[in-house]
């Protein structure tokens, strides 16, 4: 089950979430995934499918309920590495990491 920090809770482990950040390695990706909840948007440019999809992720960006939840997208065909460690095979896809492991949704 995904959930957040509480409000009152005052560690920086995460910045806040009010945009979709674009991730452009696997190292970056790596990086984000270590501590707290993150949630990734791996889509192609040109996949109508994918903007279909990406207002309902940045409705997400935008809810407060959600501020300390980092929000990446991921160009699927420009991040090889990352989709090939995280056996991410199409698009749109969206996975959700909690403390570095990753949450079935």
């Amino acid at each position: 089950m995904l959930s957040c920090k509480k409000e009152d809770d005052n560690s920086n482990t995460q910045p806040l979430a009010n945009q979709l950040r674009t991730i452009n390695s696997v190292n970056d990706f790596d990086a984000q995934i270590k501590q707290g909840v993150s949630l990734f948007f791996f889509h192609a440019t040109w996949c109508s499918i994918c903007a279909n999809q990406r207002p309902a992720v940045e409705g997400l960006v935008k809810d407060p309920s959600f501020n300390k939840v980092f929000f990446g997208q991921v160009d699927f065909e420009k991040n090889r590495d990352t989709n090939q460690k995280y056996n991410i095979t199409g698009f749109p896809t969206i996975i959700i990491f909690k403390d570095n492991v990753k949450d079935t949704v």
